[in-house]
């Protein structure tokens, strides 16, 4: 069951009265962050209501980014994150909901990474291209992708989630998780339903049956045409009228047979922009009204307020036709609930089944296909679909209604609820048994004392995505001040080397660190600089098939803007960084098979990257160059290998007995270690280096001296 809420208090509290409230909401597990007047104007009214919301509905036109608004973001949902870390206990579930707190999962994570931490978007997700509209973009998808679990209401935005996470930070999703470091976000997309059991219980209530009998009386032999709407921009309600208008326009007698009720339920009304809503649609009814009423005739009637359920089911139930057109709704629950109370009325001669109309827009349009699905900004079509809901015939009718019922129930809100924990579970369970224990203080002395007492040191370090963070093209790539500090400070302890053993092009190498006195294996180990500085290269190497490989990679550049050709000794690489994220990504999963067939009967192999599709001679990998500098080890000395992608597998499978791995990125079954940056890495080297008074024999010690 659930131990706690934690949630705003729901209004400005004064500083003398919070631990009062603390005190009574802690009675009924609730949990209050308390945010001041300031906060709750530029962060809920401002960054959620003002940003988010009409952004993720697909109306960036209306986004009023104020200066304020991100930093009030940022700082309430770190306060939720500290209100969360206080009242959680060891390995809790933590369901997190909406876009009010898309930054709390990564929050959290790093205050408490032992929470099974999952998040739920109650709304759309938009596509990429309006996504990356948005200046805090990178920042909202790092934050989701500290939760465990991430679920959506349908796999549309799922799919755009993961579009975006392609784009926007260059990470490659699976179809239902996304890899970062060591963990695993699991994706989903979990349908929201709505409460099964609450609905029934009212439809069966005496109130309920009342206020039907009212309705039978109050509407007589008249159709009803019903909407129920929170006053809101994005649930089209203007086109709604405008289309009622347009049935009534085809045949004016219509007026006297069919009704529309619009039930406005109030929402946001201290924004003008609402209040502006309002009066518009208040406008256009009164409009229409004057138009097709008269005297004791009112074509469409309009209610402003909140119904309680008894008389919202009898409403529901008495309707003829269902009316939801939102522009852009990321479930839509109003149409659910209609569905059900006509699924579970009394079926009679007087009462035939109702008929919803749904825009194709509205999440709920994926759970509920047997609706009648239109596109909301087609007026003609809304008109349409009116007329076309009230001539169906009645079976077809009942076995619309009848399926749709099914699907409701199995929805139920509660089902929702199991389903997606289960999948948070799982998930958290699977991050748990693949997590690496966190270098944490202890290890790292334990790693810090194996180093200086060992009586030689050999690091073997690959570059790219290691030692330094992936650039969007080679050259950008180059060593900063704090990479050759952490390098000389390195090579300067006694008996130690420090091997940079990259893919890339023998004359960056020479270029980037011919300064410093470190060896290197450029291209995979093809040429090697030794301590005397002095480069040779391997012999008898294969490279026969270089030309025809070339001619391969150079069409596919020509196919595919933005990627290049970077033509080393022995090698060969077609980079896609640049190029549309998920055009290339596609085009290198085709390209690698493609080449594995052409070179099957050749020295060479290609091989796919971060980014990058690489084809390299046989026999000139980086496990060779590892295997010949490690021949003269003795049984004590300490070596340490660190990498980040495929190549860097063949420096692990040559490694000595006892030599440590440190890997960048996901969990591999030979890494003692695992960190999540090259940043973590070179941390780890410093931490190395905190303590330089290496416990020397005494001899190599006066040497050193």
């Amino acid at each position: 069951g659930i131990r706690s809420w934690v949630g705003w208090a729901g209004a400005n509290i004064a500083e003398a009265n919070k631990q009062r409230v603390r005190e009574a909401m802690d009675d009924q597990g609730l949990s209050p962050v308390f945010l001041t007047q300031e906060e709750e104007r530029h962060y809920y009214a401002g960054m959620c209501n003002s940003v988010l919301w009409p952004l993720l509905h697909y109306f960036p036109s209306k986004v009023d980014l104020g200066e304020q608004s991100w930093a009030h973001y940022v700082k309430v949902n770190h306060k939720f994150a500290d209100a969360i870390a206080e009242v959680a206990e060891h390995n809790d579930q933590v369901w997190i909901h909406d876009f009010h707190l898309m930054l709390l999962p990564a929050m959290l994570r790093s205050r408490r990474p032992d929470l099974h931490i999952g998040f739920f978007l109650h709304v759309p997700f938009p596509s990429s291209e309006l996504w990356r509209l948005l200046p805090q973009r990178e920042a909202l998808l790092r934050g989701l992708l500290g939760a465990d679990h991430i679920g959506f209401h349908t796999a549309d935005y799922l799919r755009h989630f993961r579009s975006s996470c392609l784009r926007v930070l260059g990470i490659e999703p699976e179809a239902d998780h996304i890899t970062q470091g060591a963990r695993r976000i699991g994706l989903g997309a979990h349908p929201i339903g709505t409460d099964v059991e609450r609905f029934q219980k009212a439809l069966n209530s005496p109130a309920a049956f009342g206020k039907s009998a009212e309705f039978i009386e109050r509407w007589k032999e008249r159709k009803i045409v019903l909407g129920v709407e929170r006053l809101d921009y994005t649930k089209g309600i203007p086109a709604k009228l405008k289309a009622f208008e347009r049935f009534l326009e085809r045949d004016p007698k219509r007026a006297s047979e069919v009704a529309m009720l619009q039930l406005l339920v109030p929402s946001r009304e201290e924004h003008e922009g609402y209040r502006a809503l309002l009066r518009e649609i208040e406008k256009e009814i009164s409009r229409i009204n004057g138009r097709f009423g008269k005297p004791g005739l009112t074509p469409l009637e309009y209610m402003h307020t909140n119904l309680e359920d008894p008389e919202l089911v009898a409403l529901y139930r008495h309707a003829n036709v269902m009316m939801v057109a939102p522009v852009r709704d990321g479930m839509n629950l109003v149409a659910q609930e209609f569905v059900l109370c006509q699924g579970h009325a009394p079926h009679t001669p007087d009462h035939a089944r109702g008929m919803l109309i749904l825009s194709e827009f509205a999440g709920a349009a994926m759970v509920l296909p047997h609706a009648m699905l239109v596109n909301p900004w087609d007026i003609d079509a809304l008109s349409d679909a009116i007329e076309g809901a009230l001539r169906m015939p009645q079976t077809e009718r009942q076995l619309r209604i009848a399926d749709m019922t099914e699907r409701v129930i199995e929805l139920d809100s509660r089902a929702w609820a199991r389903g997606f924990l289960e999948k948070l579970d799982r998930a958290a369970q699977h991050n748990s048994r693949t997590q690496p224990a966190p270098i944490d203080a202890q290890a790292m002395a334990n790693l810090r004392t194996r180093f200086r007492s060992a009586k030689h040191r050999r690091l073997f370090l690959d570059y790219d995505g290691t030692l330094c963070e992936i650039a969007a093209r080679p050259e950008l790539a180059s060593p900063t001040a704090e990479i050759l500090d952490l390098l000389k400070q390195l090579t300067d302890l006694p008996n130690t080397e420090v091997h940079l053993v990259s893919g890339r092009h023998q004359t960056t190498m020479a270029n980037w660190f011919g300064e410093l006195p470190v060896l290197i294996g450029a291209e995979h180990g093809y040429y090697r600089r030794d301590k005397s500085g002095k480069w040779t290269s391997q012999s008898n190497v294969d490279l026969s098939w270089m030309p025809r490989v070339r001619e391969l990679l150079t069409e596919t550049v020509e196919e595919v803007p933005g990627s290049f050709l970077e033509t080393k000794s022995c090698a060969m690489a077609w980079h896609y960084r640049l190029a549309d994220p998920a055009y290339g990504k596609w085009r290198a999963r085709e390209l690698v098979p493609m080449l594995q067939e052409s070179l099957n009967s050749e020295n060479a192999e290609p091989l796919l990257g971060h980014a990058v599709v690489e084809v390299r001679a046989k026999g000139a990998d980086k496990g060779c160059y590892v295997a010949e500098h490690i021949e003269d080890l003795d049984a004590d000395d300490f070596v340490l290998c660190a990498g980040d992608d495929r190549t860097d597998l063949d420096m692990y499978r040559r490694l000595p007995p006892g030599a440590l791995v440190c890997h960048v990125g996901s969990l591999i079954p030979t890494a003692q270690f695992v960190v999540d940056t090259p940043a973590a890495l070179r941390d780890l080297l410093t931490n190395l280096l905190s303590d330089n008074s290496l416990d020397l024999p005494a001899d190599e010690t006066m040497q050193h001296l």
